[in-house]
């Protein structure tokens, strides 16, 4: 957590309620991050910061724990802080605030995390069965490296604050309490910068691009997140940076559709095959094997083969479930319709299996 959250409407930032579902959010994080993304919009610095902000609010929307803390402090409010209004013991601020130290003045100016960032990656079935090393192509903030992350010329062109003498706390006084809050002379960081750097502009951050090993691990199904610590933006004053999340798209398979670890593959089967059995030949994901078909095998039967779907990192395989249906053949020469007509005429007189839709 941190003091900006009292300020910040995530869920406005994402265009979505206050009661809105994961799916929800992620649905509406992906669509704005499609039309925001820093690489579709060069020199737009309306979009980027936009990216960055709809970017940080999916980080904490999307994260359960995280999500119930931002609710609870913007639910209190102000009146968190005023010392009033009761209903919590020491160990309910400690599960609450615990992480705020730059409102209550216990972690230093102006310390947070870094940002989260978020970019898709899609690979195709085979791969995400098997697993795979990649490269992912990342813009992100880091500190800037002519200032020295400060913001001045060259690092040295600041002063000490002399409001709150470089704490980048100044006290509040309120009845019986007294709080730290950030100090509005310096914007809570304890210096003030007489000299802009010219690289950064003050920020303190540029944007640099980069490429990043990502391994995807064998089994990762459509939508799986993959966390990489350390790859986000630049924590402030020597807080952690933040992580970038891989969020895997998999492209469907031109025979094979999944249903967990299983693999389910339709096979088309002659009429000879289906009357009389055979052994035909059928893809797994990585060989061919063979399949023995009875004979009066009808369409629609489902044949299962163990082990021969996918095998997730540290788990057991899935099976392969092949369903056949039957191919009738097609432009057939006079003499061939002469005999399945006297092959019908001789063996399927009668009754047909239909029959019992009418009684």
């Amino acid at each position: 957590m941190n003091r900006d959250w009292l300020e910040k409407d995530f869920y406005k930032v994402l265009g979505v309620s206050q009661n809105a579902s994961i799916d929800e959010i992620k649905k509406n994080y992906k669509k704005l991050a499609r039309e925001n993304h820093p690489d579709l919009n060069p020199g737009d610095p309306e979009a980027e910061k936009k990216f960055k902000d709809i970017s940080e609010a999916s980080s904490i929307l999307t994260d359960e724990q995280k999500r119930q803390e931002y609710d609870q402090v913007r639910a209190m409010g102000p009146s968190a802080f005023s010392g009033q209004g009761g209903g919590f013991n020491a160990e309910d601020l400690g599960d609450i605030f615990g992480n705020l130290g730059d409102i209550f003045g216990f972690g230093g100016a102006g310390r947070r995390k870094g940002q989260s960032y978020q970019t898709n990656l899609t690979i195709s079935f085979v791969e995400s069965a098997s697993g795979l090393e990649t490269n992912v192509p990342l813009r992100k903030e880091v500190a800037c490296s002519d200032c020295r992350g400060n913001g001045s010329e060259n690092g040295t062109a600041y002063h000490t604050c002399n409001i709150c003498g470089g704490s980048g706390q100044t006290a509040s006084n309120q009845g019986f309490f007294s709080f730290a809050q950030p100090c509005q002379a310096c914007r809570g960081q304890g210096s003030v910068i007489d000299k802009q750097c010219k690289t950064c502009k003050a920020q303190g951050v540029v944007i640099k691009s980069e490429t990043i090993k990502v391994k995807i691990p064998a089994g990762v199904d459509n939508g799986t997140v993959i966390r990489l610590r350390g790859y986000g933006g630049t924590g402030d004053n020597g807080a952690p940076d933040g992580d970038l999340l891989v969020q895997i798209a998999v492209e469907p398979h031109k025979y094979f559709k999944r249903s967990g670890s299983d693999l389910v593959l339709e096979v088309p089967l002659l009429f000879t095959e289906a009357a009389l059995g055979a052994t035909i030949k059928i893809p797994t994901l990585e060989k061919q094997i063979s399949l023995k078909i009875p004979s009066g095998t009808p369409s629609g039967k489902t044949f299962k083969i163990k082990g021969e779907g996918i095998t997730p990192q540290g788990r057991r395989s899935g099976d392969l479930y092949v369903k056949v249906y039957l191919n009738p053949p097609q432009n057939l020469s006079r003499s061939a319709k002469k005999h399945l007509e006297s092959f019908r005429d001789q063996f399927e007189s009668g009754d047909t299996p239909r029959d019992y839709l009418y009684e």
